[in-house]
């Protein structure tokens, strides 16, 4: 029970991860956000990400809920930015600190899902690529993104061009603004990776807790993290919600030599159970919470502007 519980609270530690991070950004950017409501918006960013393909409605609703509560558009956005381009750094990471020291290990597991590894780890490293290009060449990105846009018109993939286009220059123009931030912030940058990393590894250690619950005595700590790295790159770019099928698939495949077959059921269940289920209801609850706080928050808004308008025709 021990283990369960620690792995439990690791998957809340995760949450909390994104919490603190957002905290250092808004209080970075002179944003005066309380740590419980980051934790809010964390636990939205979460429950959106677990029920959406590629968990890609995470950070586009946290920053609905993050204006909802009365913070600045730019500062959200740079905020989710910042963190997206962390998580994803942090991932590869840990993969390069497992070839470098497990390199058997990690060639034996990559030879089980090759394809699903390549699409992953090439996925990520255009995602940081483009992330990085926005925040340090946005003139770039702003010419990149107008030729995919125009390629993308003359497919009909894009109905209306034009409009796409000029989202995509405010988008940008908030990128270039936020970029000017952050290169007079580094040692915060720094400090939210480093956060980063520990985040990751908590969550790839909750397979390890579950393998000590189940009572199988030697189990590679680092060999478990390894496996786990590239179960998420293989996974985590699919357009399924939390990869599922998919995240248990390559689970099986990959953890053989920590479960045996006799184990593998009750550990798959107790893993994913955790990671994902025990995630969801969680943050579903606190996704709840954050609407309440939304809510009196636009009440407060909405009382602040009748009173100023109550004021302004009473002085006419």
């Amino acid at each position: 029970k021990r283990w369960i519980l620690l792995g439990a609270a690791l998957m809340v530690g995760f949450v909390f991860g994104e919490s603190v991070q957002l905290k250092m950004m808004f209080d970075g950017m002179k944003q005066k956000v309380s740590l419980f409501k980051c934790f809010l918006l964390s636990n939205v960013e979460y429950f959106f990400a677990q029920i959406t393909p590629g968990a890609s409605g995470g950070q586009p609703i946290q920053m609905v809920y993050m204006t909802r509560l009365g913070i600045d558009v730019l500062v959200g956005a740079l905020a989710c930015m910042m963190i997206a381009v962390l998580y994803k750094a942090a991932f590869l990471l840990i993969f390069l600190f497992a070839l470098i020291f497990r390199s058997e290990l990690v060639l034996s597991a990559i030879k089980q899902v090759p394809f699903l590894f390549t699409f992953g780890v090439l996925f990520q490293l255009a995602s940081i690529s483009f992330l990085l290009t926005c925040i340090l060449r946005p003139a770039l990105a702003s010419t990149m993104v107008n030729g995919l846009i125009s390629f993308g018109a003359k497919l009909r993939i894009v109905k209306h061009p034009e409009k796409t286009k000029e989202k995509v220059q405010d988008s940008i123009k908030r990128y270039k603004k936020g970029s000017e931030f952050l290169k007079s912030h580094k040692w915060m940058v720094l400090r939210m990776f480093l956060y980063t990393v520990v985040q990751r590894l908590a969550y790839f250690s909750v397979t390890f807790c579950v393998a000590k619950a189940l009572g199988i005595e030697h189990v590679d700590w680092f060999g478990v993290i390894t496996v786990q790295a590239i179960l998420s790159l293989s996974v985590d770019a699919l357009p399924l919600p939390g990869a599922a099928g998919a995240n248990e698939l390559v689970f099986i495949n990959l953890q053989r030599q920590l479960f045996v077959p006799e184990l593998m059921g009750a550990g798959l269940l107790l893993n994913r159970g955790i990671t994902y289920y025990f995630l969801l209801i969680c943050c579903c609850f606190f996704t709840l919470m954050a609407n309440v706080f939304a809510r009196k928050k636009q009440s407060a808004i909405a009382e602040e502007a009748s009173e100023e308008l109550s004021a302004y025709n009473n002085d006419n």
